[in-house]
């Protein structure tokens, strides 16, 4: 009964870490949009909230870049976000086998980009 437990354990375990985010990095836009209104919005709100949450990697503390998503995204809600998405797919036209994420966090960049650029030119330069 152990040994069928492992296995079971072991499948499980390789299902999370490697194929679930493996597929989920692959989904298109096409797939998204045959998704229903209330995962899509889910989805969106998922990955703003990421954005608000994680700092960028090539970022150094104050995470000037994640706090200005946080303030840009604070009133955002998850019917802004898919709004904003199928705006930016109106005006952009991408590829529909173009993966979703892409699209998803140059469209958020996009809502949030003055509140980034504001950021960005108050930060002093480094000499190198």
């Amino acid at each position: 009964m152990t040994t069928r437990f492992k296995v079971v354990f072991l499948i499980g375990v390789i299902l999370i870490c490697v194929i679930i985010p493996t597929i989920a990095a692959e989904l298109t836009y096409k797939e998204y949009a045959r998704e229903s209104e209330t995962w899509r919005r889910g989805f969106l709100l998922g990955i703003a909230q990421y954005l608000s949450a994680v700092a960028q990697p090539d970022e150094e503390p104050p995470y000037h870049v994640r706090n200005a998503y946080q303030r840009c995204l604070s009133g955002a809600t998850d019917s802004t976000l898919v709004r904003q998405l199928d705006s930016y797919v109106g005006r952009t036209g991408p590829s529909s086998a173009e993966p979703i994420i892409r699209i998803a966090l140059r469209s958020i960049f996009e809502l949030c980009r003055s509140e980034i650029e504001k950021v960005q030119s108050s930060k002093p330069l480094r000499s190198r």
